[in-house]
């Protein structure tokens, strides 16, 4: 596929996480989710690949969902929630509806998959990224005005 891959780790069974700092990663993916736990707990972004089976195979598409708060924004929003409740966060989210989310962990994975996107037409790219978060009115608009200002696109957001 002409990835410029020049490193690998050969870990006779051990989890590679120890490993992510020494290479420089940005992102780390296993379908050993144990791995993707330690790698999370080190500080790295990290995610369980999960099998679309057969029928996803077919498609010849890459579908990526990202969660919202803690992920590809910051985990303010998420502290404010967990300290204060619900009517907090709404309150939070309301009087910052116009300033954008701080980034997360995976905003540059969304960006470089936002750069890859862009060497295809809409409805040609193999890359489809879809945002699935419980955020509702009225925190949606701070999400909206964030992904603006970011000059991201998403395919899909739940």
């Amino acid at each position: 596929y002409g990835l410029g891959i020049s490193r690998a780790a050969f870990v006779g069974g051990r989890s590679p996480y120890p490993y992510l700092a020494a290479f420089g990663s940005d992102l780390f993916l296993s379908t050993h989710a144990d791995d993707v736990r330690s790698a999370l707990e080190a500080g790295f972004a990290a995610a369980t690949i999960l099998s679309g089976g057969t029928r996803r195979a077919e498609s010849g598409e890459l579908r990526i969902a990202f969660d919202g708060d803690a992920v590809l924004f910051s985990d303010d929003s998420e502290r404010i929630y967990q300290s204060g409740g619900l009517e907090a966060f709404q309150a939070s989210e309301r009087q910052s509806a116009r300033e954008p989310l701080p980034g997360g962990p995976f905003k540059g994975f969304l960006a470089a998959l936002n750069l890859l996107q862009g060497e295809f037409s809409d409805e040609a790219s193999p890359i489809r990224t879809a945002l699935v978060t419980a955020r509702s009115a009225p925190a949606h608009e701070r999400v909206i005005r964030t992904l603006r200002e970011w000059n991201i696109r998403l395919d899909e957001s739940l």
